[in-house]
């Protein structure tokens, strides 16, 4: 193996101006710390733009060290290979023996027995910091967390928030202004172009092929090399048709059972048990993500009905192409979606009436949130009532219905009802 070449390969690396994320990506502690997510969303570039950071920071470069195990020069690894190439390292590079030493180990996992070089060296070397990241194909970070037994300090990577993406065009705004400012017309278009087409950010940065084709490639690479191929899955058929029923129900209740049985309707015999363990591979890659209902108990919790969001709006309608006319779907899904990214505890309600989320820290419902297109004589009761008894149950003074374009406040049954824009609720929240 060629570890000269790799180091000064990499010391001569220039890494080109790019679009930064709006990640704290915090590795000022005394554990590893991992990149997780699905592919595609920009793990790498978000190691090197910690690395910008750090040189920013005065951190000199002869202290940082990028690898991508996917190099075909590096093919094959091993975990004594992490040892030679760390120690050509200290012998080809100056370093400053007053800071510490930073090492960004991208695709981790096609490397051998990585995790005993990675515990070892985290637990005798105080001054080298380690940043690893696994593709979801191959490494999950509920593995990593096995693998590395409570030293992990996990960051989840998700597709481009509104903010990031009214950034990445540039658009800057003032929040306590932007409802009465001449920004804002634009800032809706944008808004209803991100609804529709997502947040994966070659979407938004390729300028030759079309959005459709490359998320479905991406979705593509999800069911056939994350889940096919990772799980050995036999009968791909079945697999295809529960992942299109999924995306056909995101927002609404599933049934395992239902499912089962209209699977069995189209010609495809699966069990209840069958379908837990593929839905649990989905989530597994951040394809799906399934919502809970809240009960006090956790066995009624674990037992009851489920809700299904989808990671990505773009995604979802590159693959379910009737959900792009449906804009109360995809504005439930975007806002399931934001709350994840923003470590939410997320349940759903479900009694007499129905509420799209509450929030809960702490075991204890802090927030209830009702999502609509729009409230009108149809459906202004179920929304409002829904919301009402949620706010009662949990004893919430206070609750939220976002819709495309009211922004108010009303009292309602002595409740603090706030109603406001999705696209202001994106930049708010």
């Amino acid at each position: 193996m060629e570890y000269e070449k790799i180091i000064i390969q990499w010391q001569e690396f220039e890494i080109l101006d790019f679009i930064k994320r709006d990640y704290n990506m915090n590795i000022d502690h005394n554990f590893i710390t991992t990149l997780t997510g699905a592919r595609r969303v920009g793990k790498t570039y978000l190691c090197f733009q910690k690395i910008k950071e750090l040189y920013d920071q005065g951190i000199s470069k002869n202290n940082i060290l990028y690898i991508n195990f996917e190099d075909e020069k590096i093919f094959g690894a091993e975990a004594k290979d992490l040892e030679k190439l760390l120690e050509t390292f200290y012998e080809l590079t100056e370093l400053n023996k007053k800071q510490k030493i930073y090492l960004f180990l991208d695709e981790i996992q096609v490397v051998k027995n990585w995790e005993v070089w990675v515990r070892k060296t985290h637990d005798l070397y105080q001054n080298i910091k380690l940043i690893i990241t696994g593709s979801s194909s191959k490494l999950l970070s509920k593995e990593i967390s096995t693998k590395l037994r409570g030293r992990v300090y996990n960051i989840e990577i998700y597709p481009l928030s509104f903010k990031e993406y009214l950034q990445w065009n540039n658009i800057v705004y003032n929040l306590k202004t932007i409802s009465h400012s001449k920004k804002k017309i634009e800032i809706k278009k944008k808004y209803l172009k991100y609804l529709v087409e997502g947040g994966y950010p070659a979407v938004h940065t390729n300028q030759t092929i079309s959005s459709n084709t490359i998320l479905q490639n991406y979705y593509n690479s999800m069911i056939f090399k994350d889940v096919i191929e990772r799980y050995k899955i036999k009968e791909i058929k079945k697999l295809q048709i529960l992942a299109k029923l999924l995306f056909e129900s995101t927002s609404k209740e599933i049934s395992y059972n239902k499912l089962a049985n209209k699977m069995n309707s189209l010609g495809f015999k699966i069990s209840k048990n069958t379908i837990i363990e593929y839905i649990s591979y989905f989530e597994d890659t951040y394809l799906f993500f399934q919502n809970i209902k809240y009960e006090y108990s956790l066995t009624k919790q674990l037992g009851s009905i489920k809700k299904v969001y989808c990671l990505d709006n773009g995604l979802l309608n590159a693959v379910s192409f009737s959900f792009s006319e449906n804009k109360g779907k995809l504005m439930e899904n975007l806002v399931f979606v934001e709350l994840k990214r923003n470590n939410q505890e997320i349940y759903y309600y479900k009694k007499e009436k129905e509420c799209d989320f509450l929030i809960n820290k702490k075991n204890k419902i802090i927030e209830a949130i009702q999502v609509t297109e729009q409230l009108n004589e149809l459906n202004y009761d179920r929304e409002i009532n829904g919301l009402l008894e949620a706010m009662n149950k949990h004893k919430l003074k206070e609750g939220t219905i976002i819709t495309t374009d009211l922004e108010d406040k009303k009292i309602i049954k002595n409740k603090i009802i706030h109603f406001i824009p999705l696209w202001k609720w994106l930049l708010t929240n």
